[in-house]
């Protein structure tokens, strides 16, 4: 899926300027963060984009602007199926 169509989407949903409800952050086995896991949902089901390191911490940092999309604007992020 591509950016474009998940940006219509969550336009047509309402979300596009939605705050994120849903992710977590991704922690390695030596409690290293690697990145931040968002969910984001597309109609009746969910897809996952990833927002590796180091990052995630400047996107988080400020609890207002975590919007879907300025995490589609993030050119880093990579989109799980």
């Amino acid at each position: 899926m591509n950016i474009q169509t998940i940006q219509e989407k969550l336009k047509s949903q309402q979300l596009f300027d939605s705050i994120i409800q849903k992710y977590t952050l991704l922690i390695d086995e030596k409690m290293i963060e690697q990145g931040a896991l968002f969910f984001v949902p597309l109609g009746g089901k969910e897809i996952k984009i990833v927002l590796p390191a180091p990052l995630h911490k400047d996107f988080l940092a400020d609890e207002s602007q975590i919007t879907y999309k300025k995490l589609l604007l993030q050119k880093e992020i990579i989109i799980l199926k």
